[in-house]
């Protein structure tokens, strides 16, 4: 609250109530004249309709959501906590046989420095560096290219510590972070907060609450997906109420599909339109073969470019990517724009809108200020146009699936059906169910996110881009398997599913 001076010493069940009330009060006049102000200056815009026609309302979803939070398989904490106190333990040991230096710590950066990029230790040229205290960098994405070099046990120790690394994060972050907050919440679950304006790129962001100044829980966003056959699955520990069933809904490429919405190439539409493998057939264009004689390492480089032209980069990062020199991927990216060229036409466009104006919209009307473009710095202006065009397509995609869990939670209340919205993350919704509504609400998750029609009436938007959902369900949000629908959009394996929880 902007007037507890003092909340950073207390957490909300033992604050002062005198403050509390003091707080309350100054906080919903403060906001009370911040909205009137705000709203006065956005109508005057004409910038108003993102705020009348879904923030308004996503907001209450929200907080629907935030105040349900996720029940925590407790026993699935207990077994992750075992199998990686021991595993940490074991590359620990491993490391140390490895070091050519005594003692030395993996958990200390300097340490680290000492025994990679040294004469003393493995000797290893380090690539990149820190710009706090100008020492070798220690970041799994430094250590990553450092490998690739790398020879012998220099090579097996980075493997073994990025191993290390990952299992000491999975250990503290996720385990005894939920551990710590299901103790502190006291009811089973772990609740989240959604932040509406964290995230420069227009995405929501998910965050863990604080207690004084002490964290309770995960971030339900960042919760990693598990390597295959990896006997610690973190996603497992969220699960459904007793005799409900998990169900997640995620948007297929939603980000190239609203790259595809916004620059009407007619190859990049077709292939949306005709459901095929995207990057296979823009590696059939990129490579001039068959889609059917397209091969797995063409199909990556194919993938990697169109994200790349997403998220602003070019053949550098693709050179750094896939492990081939930049004339290489430069004549990837040509071939590319030959195949795609209203892609970049339209990226073009946006350059120059922003340059113009200063900042870039999305295709519901947010904006991105980017002062920076008028900048005498060459890489500001450069940064700033990349900036321009990454918010576009992010804040575009961010918003369908704001839309679609405002419509999913007007349909399920309008349906009596007994399902519970529980999260989202990115570009997916996660609900609960109950076993005797499982077969309508997966068919109403589908039919909800596919659907484009509303937005003619809201923003005067025509989609000419089909929208595909892929549908998962069982008893967590880590075990599940692909709900099948026929071409009418029936549900078709019920059964297999309500077997596949029962014997979870």
């Amino acid at each position: 609250m902007l007037t507890v001076t003092n909340g950073g010493n207390f957490d909300w069940a033992n604050m002062p109530l005198d403050d509390m009330a003091l707080g309350n009060a100054m906080d919903a006049d403060f906001t009370l004249r911040a909205y009137n102000a705000m709203t006065s200056d956005m109508q005057s815009k004409g910038v108003n309709h993102v705020y009348d026609k879904l923030l308004r309302d996503i907001l209450v979803v929200a907080s629907n959501i935030e105040h349900k939070g996720i029940l925590v398989d407790g026993e699935c904490v207990k077994k992750f906590d075992v199998l990686l106190t021991k595993e940490v333990a074991e590359l620990y040991t491993k490391l140390s046989e490895l070091s050519v230096i005594d003692d030395v710590n993996p958990n200390s950066n300097s340490d680290m420095g000492l025994l990679l990029f040294t004469k003393e230790g493995f000797g290893l040229r380090a690539l990149e560096f820190s710009k706090k205290a100008k020492a070798p960098s220690i970041t799994e994405a430094h250590l990553k290219k450092v490998a690739v070099t790398a020879t012998g046990d220099a090579k097996e120790y980075i493997e073994l510590l990025l191993k290390y690394k990952g299992r000491v994060k999975q250990h503290k972050t996720y385990v005894k972070g939920v551990e710590k907050a299901v103790a502190y919440n006291e009811d089973g679950r772990v609740y989240s907060s959604y932040n509406f304006g964290n995230v420069v790129t227009g995405r929501l962001s998910c965050s863990t609450y604080s207690v004084g100044k002490e964290r309770k829980g995960i971030s339900f966003h960042t919760l990693p997906r598990p390597d295959e056959n990896d006997a610690v699955n973190l996603r497992s520990m969220m699960t459904a109420d007793e005799d409900k069933v998990f169900v997640a809904a995620d948007f297929s490429q939603a980000e190239l599909r609203v790259l595809a919405q916004c620059c009407k190439d007619k190859n990049l539409i077709e292939a949306f339109n005709t459901g095929q493998d995207l990057h296979r057939f823009t590696a059939s264009l990129v490579f001039g073969k068959k889609p059917e004689d397209v091969t797995k390492q063409e199909r990556q480089i194919a993938k990697s470019v169109s994200f790349l032209i997403v998220y602003g980069g070019g053949p550098n990062k693709l050179a750094e990517q896939i492990g081939k020199d930049v004339g290489y991927c430069k004549n990837i990216f040509r071939a590319y724009q030959d195949s795609f060229p209203k892609v970049f036409d339209w990226i073009n466009f946006v350059h120059k809108f922003v340059k113009a104006n200063g900042y870039a919209v999305s295709i519901f009307g947010r904006r991105r200020h980017l002062p920076n473009v008028k900048s005498p710095n060459r890489k500001y202006q450069y940064r700033a146009l990349r900036q321009g065009m990454n918010f576009v397509i992010q804040s575009s995609a961010s918003d369908l699936m704001l839309h679609s869990i405002l419509r999913l939670n007007k349909y399920l209340a309008a349906t009596g059906l007994d399902a519970q919205i529980l999260a989202t993350v990115h570009d997916s919704v996660e609900v609960q169910c109950s076993r005797k509504d499982l077969s309508k609400t997966v068919e109403l998750m589908k039919y909800v996110l596919q659907s484009t029609d509303d937005f003619k009436g809201l923003y005067g938007l025509d989609f000419i881009v089909p929208f595909e959902v892929d549908v998962e369900a069982g008893k967590s949000f880590g075990d599940m398997i692909d709900v099948e629908f026929d071409s009418a959009g029936q549900f078709l394996n019920k059964k297999e599913i309500i077997n596949y929880v029962d014997n979870s």
